[in-house]
């Protein structure tokens, strides 16, 4: 069974640099998934969308969001948020803050210069989803020592063995 994460721990996994998966629901109710970069800040996730974007579109008409957010190494761990969300003004900062959180500094400057030119299609909002139920689960405990140490040479012994 794996360990649920207290507060204070989910809060500290979101704060990482995972990329998210966000539901939205589309005109008939049906799920619209969108992998997302995302940052987490006093209590909210946010994310910058266009204005025009089918997910800012989805949440004008019906609020409600679900964020998946997992570690993809083992051993795995995810937090599952569910709450409203709501579509803010651009944040001016927030774009740079965002591809410095992904890509650091050098990264996040020459990807900011390339997505103005070819992804940026008009206006951004920003999209600030509030959790209102959040379902965690870390697999961590579960995983046996021989296991933790093989995982630790996995990361740095190529990726044939």
């Amino acid at each position: 069974m794996p360990k649920r994460l207290s507060r204070s721990e989910w809060e500290r996994f979101l704060r990482g640099r995972h990329v998210c998966v966000l539901a939205t629901l589309g005109p008939a109710g049906e799920p619209v998934l969108t992998p997302i970069w995302y940052l987490y800040r006093d209590g909210r996730m946010l994310m910058r969308t266009g204005a025009r974007s089918i997910k800012a579109l989805n949440v004008a008409r019906d609020p409600r969001a679900t964020v998946c957010v997992q570690d993809e190494r083992p051993p795995y761990a995810s937090v599952v948020v569910y709450g409203r969300a709501a579509i803010e003004p651009e944040n001016p900062g927030m774009a740079a803050e965002i591809a410095r959180h992904y890509l650091g500094s050098v990264g996040g400057a020459a990807y900011q210069r390339v997505a103005r030119e070819s992804i940026e299609q008009g206006e951004e909002v920003t999209l600030a989803i509030t959790p209102e139920r959040v379902l965690t689960q870390d697999f961590s405990p579960e995983t046996p020592l021989v296991g933790k140490l093989w995982l630790v040479l996995k990361r740095v012994l190529p990726p044939w063995l």
